[in-house]
């Protein structure tokens, strides 16, 4: 009812203020300067897209997923000493600290009682290998002395395994609970989660290192403003600590669309890594390609509709309907395609008057 009222006085408005307006011709209307004054439409010149900047979009800065590597406790066990902090630049193989673990102790004594068996079922069978080539003991004794061999091996080797994959190797600090948590590769350290003299459990995380020589953009970007964009696509960044010449490339344009937000995400790789930027850190990126040979105006300007968006031009007897194709939006303002020169003079106050005149002329709704 209220939507009616409001349709109702729109067309009363119209009808005492264009009563002389006149049809031009299916896409014109004439309405008089005195009529656009009483309207209060405002006009504005096209601005070429490509000098008012592209469309800006939010964005945060991440890594790659290859970038980051954890340092899990391969044992339970106490922390006993911190050699970096959050920040510190630290080389592969560098110590990062020292937990001393119970589990680590026994696991050395296992395997040296192992060492002790494989020596001892090594030296049967090389003794018995000698006693079956001279034709003193039969085939079935030696099958078992080296089936017994092959048994002490294969936990041998299992043992070693356990000892690489906890962090020590086999033999090293003799039988001592102490073990060394090192750097897997050169980066920063982004997160320790543990104290000295805190307990750990087994696989829990304790520090976070990363390499910073690449950074990503993850750019938030509407449904309609992705479809002009592609892999290749230069994109700007505007924040706090960027600096003037930090751009980026896209390298990968999402398919699915948020449905709350109705946007894609798209990623983009800094050209040069660092540039101010952080990760974690939100900051805007300003997309120019998206139209740089369009039309930068203010959205209330565009009238879209089922068959499709246009504009009206300012004419010297009233107005004209411009079709024109929006390629995005951002801050306010919608980026067009259409036949305009930067020397027209577009309505962005009124609209719907307008619209409304032509409608009353068969040239609208």
């Amino acid at each position: 009812m209220k939507s009616c009222r409001s349709r109702r006085t729109l067309w009363l408005s119209l009808a005492v203020l264009l009563p002389l307006a006149g049809h031009a011709g299916a896409d014109e209307v004439t309405i008089s300067a005195a009529q656009v004054a009483a309207l209060g439409v405002r006009l504005v010149a096209p601005q070429p897209a490509a000098e008012a900047g592209g469309l800006r979009f939010p964005a945060r800065v991440s890594l790659p997923a290859t970038a980051e590597r954890a340092v899990v406790a391969p044992l339970a066990g106490t922390v006993e000493t911190l050699q970096v902090g959050v920040g510190d630049a630290v080389r592969a193989g560098q110590p990062l600290a020292t937990l001393f673990s119970a589990d680590l102790g026994s696991l050395k004594a296992s395997h040296l009682q192992l060492q002790a068996a494989e020596r001892l079922a090594r030296a049967d069978r090389d003794r018995d290998a000698a006693l079956f080539a001279d034709g003193i003991i039969a085939a079935r004794r030696m099958d078992e002395t080296r089936s017994r061999h092959a048994v002490a091996a294969a936990q041998l080797a299992e043992s070693s395994q356990r000892l690489k994959l906890a962090g020590a190797a086999a033999g090293e600090g003799g039988v001592g609970s102490a073990l060394t948590l090192r750097a897997p590769q050169d980066g920063v350290v982004l997160a320790r989660s543990a104290g000295i003299g805190e307990r750990v459990e087994a696989g829990a995380p304790l520090f976070r290192i990363a390499r910073l020589d690449r950074l990503l953009l993850e750019v938030q970007v509407p449904v309609d403003a992705a479809a002009a964009l592609a892999i290749g696509d230069r994109l700007a960044v505007q924040g706090r600590g960027a600096t003037a010449q930090a751009t980026a490339r896209v390298i990968a344009i999402g398919v699915d669309a948020g449905a709350g937000t109705q946007s894609v995400q798209l990623r983009a790789e800094l050209e040069v890594a660092g540039g101010g930027l952080r990760p974690g850190q939100i900051v805007e990126v300003e997309v120019r390609r998206a139209a740089a040979d369009g039309w930068s105006l203010p959205a209330s300007a565009v009238v879209s509709e089922a068959g499709g968006s246009r504009v009206y031009l300012r004419t010297t007897t009233g107005f004209r309907a411009v079709p024109v194709t929006v390629a995005g939006h951002g801050d306010g303002r919608s980026i067009v395609h259409g036949a305009l020169r930067a020397s027209d003079q577009v309505a962005v106050s009124a609209v719907i008057a307008i619209k409304g005149a032509f409608a009353g002329h068969g040239g609208g709704e």
